[in-house]
């Protein structure tokens, strides 16, 4: 099985938002397309002002991150990523910390790396939309 087909779709209507397990409070998500059999999703990630993630992130999945609204700062790197910025991170990357001054919204794409077998094990599989 692969991802739904979904022509072009008024976002707003698409999936509804909801804290993201496990994040800090005020990251919501908003999971526009989920494929059960891989994990793989595309979704929205909305940071509310003032939201810090104080850990080093890394995946067992890749990610792939566009800002379209706002802007975050890697503490680690001390990089800042405002609207138009994009990232690409395959499996293990490390990015973060973060900080968000100010609201953030992003495009993202979460998917098992191609050139790899599929892992049942993956992280992605417990992302699926209620």
């Amino acid at each position: 099985m692969a991802k739904q087909t979904i022509e072009f779709s008024d976002t707003f209507l698409l999936g509804k938002w909801r804290q993201v397990p496990g994040a800090p409070e005020g990251i919501s998500e908003k999971i526009l397309s989920f494929d059960p059999e891989t994990g793989n999703l595309t979704r929205l990630v909305r940071f509310a002002p003032g939201v810090k993630i104080p850990n080093v992130q890394n995946h067992d999945f890749c990610e792939e991150v566009y800002i379209m609204e706002g802007y975050m700062i890697d503490t680690g790197k001390n990089i800042v990523a405002p609207e138009g910025y994009y990232a690409c991170r395959p499996v293990g990357m490390i990015h973060g910390p973060y900080d968000i001054p100010v609201s953030c919204l992003c495009f993202e794409s979460r998917y098992q790396d191609p050139s790899r077998p599929l892992n049942p094990d993956c992280s992605l599989y417990t992302m699926k939309p209620e």
